[in-house]
């Protein structure tokens, strides 16, 4: 698995094998801003009782220490400072490091597309005449836009791309990738747009609709996006982005992972910088996507499970997760 060169690296939702000294930070050891998110484990407070009964030089108050020497208790770990910015600025710094800092998340979807994904495809395929238009919303650095135009797509089918999100960092990288791939296929035509994602997030009167005037899309992907939005809002978008008969594939991280940690990385000066997330339940999830006129054809949970790091699906780190489930996935047709 290929490293960072620079000290931006992931925490705990990214998960980053490096060396110790350089590695991801862990949200289990959480700092004050976690309060509410963070699991911690209990410690003995002074003037509790210990569950451990003394030996008998205990009881007698005698030192088991050599002579001379005292007990001291070690120096409080020093913690690192935490930032909090808007997820966009996050997402813009974290954008040159992305695809390279081992995400354990990342490796888990695309474990989990390799079947969904064609999954999809095939429920397009099927409503097909001669033309196609798919969205991948909160594309990223395009590592799933990547795999839509990588497809084998019928030679006399027209297949329409468009890649939106809200980071210029994550489309510049994302740019530089798709391109030679779309140059390859003469079926393929892609288009690349920064914009508000889910403009109700932030307004309840705005338009649900990214970019005025945007038609609906035979199908959509939105992959570990949700976690930054908050439901209705989510699906409101997509609700307007896909046209009635039209699918929808979603995946986010998994509420149990996400009352733990959340996305981020650490910057180069050693901060944790961290967006905005939000611990959605798959049976959240559901209850909103039907809500927005989806029927669910299919709801996957994904636990990380000790084969994957024997195989090295993930690295190392993932060892701290293994059974617990991290992600989940639902594909969906529009229905009203």
């Amino acid at each position: 698995m290929t490293q960072p060169t620079a000290v931006n690296m992931t925490f705990d939702t990214s998960l980053v094998d490096t060396q110790a000294q350089t590695g991801s930070f862990s949200t289990t050891e959480s700092d004050p801003s976690d309060a509410g998110w963070a699991m911690k484990t209990p410690t003995l407070q002074q003037g509790e009782d210990s569950q451990t009964t003394p030996k008998q030089s205990q009881e007698k108050g005698e030192s088991l220490l050599p002579p001379g020497q005292t007990l001291m208790s070690p120096p409080p770990k020093p913690s690192t400072p935490v930032q909090h910015i808007p997820t966009q600025d996050a997402y813009d710094e974290w954008a040159s490091v992305y695809d390279m800092d081992g995400n354990m998340l990342q490796s888990i979807d695309d474990v989990e597309l390799a079947t969904l994904l064609p999954e999809l495809i095939s429920l397009v395929l099927q409503n097909s005449s001669n033309r196609v238009g798919l969205l991948d919303l909160g594309c990223g650095t395009g590592r799933n836009t990547s795999k839509l135009l990588n497809y084998a797509w019928p030679q006399d089918l027209q297949v329409d791309v468009m890649a939106l999100d809200f980071s210029k960092g994550m489309l510049d990288v994302a740019a530089t990738k798709l391109q030679p791939l779309v140059d390859q296929q003469q079926n393929l035509r892609l288009k690349l747009e920064q914009c508000n994602c889910f403009p109700t997030d932030s307004d309840l009167n705005a338009s649900p609709l990214p970019l005025a005037n945007l038609a609906q899309f035979d199908a959509l992907t939105s992959t570990l996006v949700l976690e930054h939005i908050s439901l209705p809002a989510y699906f409101t978008t997509l609700s307007a982005l896909v046209t009635k008969g039209g699918h929808a594939l979603v995946t986010n991280m998994h509420s149990e992972m996400g009352k733990i940690s959340q996305a981020g990385f650490i910057n180069k000066d050693g901060v944790k910088v961290r967006g905005t997330s939000y611990a959605h339940t798959p049976e959240e999830t559901v209850e909103e996507a039907k809500k927005a006129g989806f029927a669910v054809l299919s709801l996957k949970e994904r636990a990380v499970e000790k084969e994957d790091v024997e195989t090295r699906r993930v690295g190392e780190r993932g060892n701290k997760w293994i059974g617990i489930k991290v992600w989940y996935g639902l594909l969906l047709r529009k229905i009203a």
